[in-house]
């Protein structure tokens, strides 16, 4: 009788722990992959200008990771003077401003590794001789550059 007991208990613990057992082992690749993407994820912003009394300020930004950022559409753009500044949506040609919108220099429909993405901001309001103004740049997955510039 002992021996039934014995072998009913060590089924039972079995038959609960295994399920759990497989389901950490699924987050645990989960996880890995997220982090997996980050770490080969890496922007930088090569140069942002704009001029005196124009709406209009252009950034490039290149892709430095070994990972391509895809889709552009999720992208995050921030910009303003310092201290002032906003999400700016993304448009397309003839937008409504506060927008922005990209071309990408040399890659194809997606920001591939080595590309870089030409952004144009078209804030609506005119850039000041003086005026330090932030730029930010945010992929889908979250990874970042900033950069300060003076017009």
């Amino acid at each position: 009788m002992l021996t039934i007991a014995a072998i009913v208990a060590i089924v039972a613990v079995v038959n609960s722990v295994l399920p759990a057992v497989g389901r950490t082992s699924g987050a645990l690749t989960s996880a890995s992959s997220v982090v997996e993407e980050r770490i080969s994820s890496q922007i930088q912003i090569v140069h942002a200008t704009g001029q005196n009394g124009n709406p209009d300020a252009t950034v490039w930004a290149k892709n430095i990771g070994s990972a391509a950022v895809d889709p552009l559409s999720r992208v995050d753009v921030f910009f303003g003077p310092t201290g002032n500044f906003q999400r700016i949506p993304q448009g397309t040609a003839g937008c409504v401003t506060p927008c922005w919108e990209y071309t990408l220099e040399n890659g194809t429909s997606i920001w591939e590794q080595t590309s870089t993405l030409r952004i144009s901001i078209h804030s609506g309001t005119n850039l000041a001789t003086g005026t330090t103004y932030y730029v930010k740049v945010v992929t889908p997955n979250g990874i970042t550059d900033s950069k300060f510039f003076t017009v």
